[in-house]
């Protein structure tokens, strides 16, 4: 889970009155540019990981906590101080395995490093590298660094694969139920497409005595009204809302997952039709939404050759997934890891 952020590079609460001010400031003025430092996070065996990659791999998901939680709130930071956990534990493990492996002269091709940065923009923001070049200027890390941290990644999937997942192939059986379980990850999103209804609320009222403030408590009151049925989505967007299919009831025709902000169509796209999702932080304001249909691509077929080798290897590494772990641990219990942030 994709800053309004005016603090510390890795300090990310904010106080509510700061982070409501941000979502019109800019439409008044232009934000200072500040230095990012890119410190040291922590180190494994004296292998440094830096506080710019731990920010690259929090940023998709802290954008979206922000729209979510706009008062942010302890929700929000229980949220945050997971991810940040789990990121961490992530890139230790990451340079625990390569510190055990370096001397083993892996190389990995530029194609297969090339394949993985295009996955990985189709997976985490809709197919839009600029989305992606976006995401690390805001984390302090350069593109190159991205690619150096990609093919550590796949490096050690690659050191992986070669030590543990070598056991018994799986079955026909065991593949087609690992494809069941997992064809949706295979598919192109950037074909989705979804409908719903939506209602704006701006931050800056026709009423300039009218603070941001209360332009979201509008849209927290509207939202329980909603759900509480005393009005009608319909009406409440003729009513209230400042956009252009407030008139049509908030009814927005069919729109690809592309075109839509990586962060909101995350969360749109998450929801059953008929849920109502809000208030969500909006650049300009305050959004409520409600999904009426979605329209999925298929995913690709278990027959075609890259899919069933994808498959077959998830299968794998679900098999030997305990015994890596354990692996892992043993590394940690003989590493040296030192914790910064």
């Amino acid at each position: 889970m994709n800053l309004l952020r005016c603090v510390a590079p890795l300090a990310l609460v904010v106080a509510p009155c700061v982070l409501l001010s941000t979502v019109y400031a800019q439409e008044t003025s232009t934000p200072p540019t500040n230095r990012i430092v890119n410190r040291v996070a922590a180190t494994v065996n004296g292998r440094p990981i830096t506080s710019s990659e731990v920010r690259a791999r929090l940023q998709p998901y802290i954008r979206e906590l922000m729209m979510l939680y706009p008062r942010q709130g302890p929700r929000f930071s229980a949220e945050l101080i997971k991810a940040k956990k789990e990121v961490m534990q992530e890139l230790i493990n990451r340079e625990l395995v390569l510190s055990e492996f370096e001397s083993k002269g892996y190389q990995m091709p530029e194609s297969a490093i090339d394949d993985e940065i295009s996955r990985r923009i189709l997976v985490q923001f809709n197919g839009d590298r600029d989305a992606l070049l976006d995401n690390l200027r805001k984390s302090g890390m350069t593109y190159s660094e991205f690619r150096e941290s990609v093919r550590k990644e796949i490096t050690v999937a690659a050191m992986r694969s070669s030590r543990y997942d070598r056991g018994i192939p799986p079955t026909p059986d065991e593949i087609r139920e690992e494809y069941n379980a997992t064809k949706h990850e295979y598919r192109d999103i950037t074909k989705d497409s979804i409908r719903y209804d939506k209602i704006f609320i701006p931050a800056l009222a026709d009423d300039p005595n009218v603070s941001p403030e209360q332009q979201f408590d509008l849209a927290n009151e509207l939202k329980a009204r909603l759900e509480r049925k005393e009005i009608t989505f319909a009406e409440a967007a003729r009513e209230y809302s400042r956009d252009m299919h407030a008139q049509d009831g908030g009814q927005w025709p069919s729109i690809r997952r592309c075109d839509l902000a990586v962060e909101f169509a995350n969360i749109v796209f998450s929801l059953e039709p008929g849920k109502i999702i809000g208030p969500l932080l909006d650049p300009a304001g305050f959004t409520i939404v409600c999904v009426r249909s979605k329209k999925l691509a298929p995913a690709p077929p278990l027959s075609k050759p890259e899919v069933k080798e994808k498959v077959d290897d998830a299968v794998r590494r679900k098999q030997s997934e305990a015994r890596y772990r354990q692996w892992v641990e043993r590394l940690r219990d003989k590493a040296i890891i030192r914790t910064y942030i």
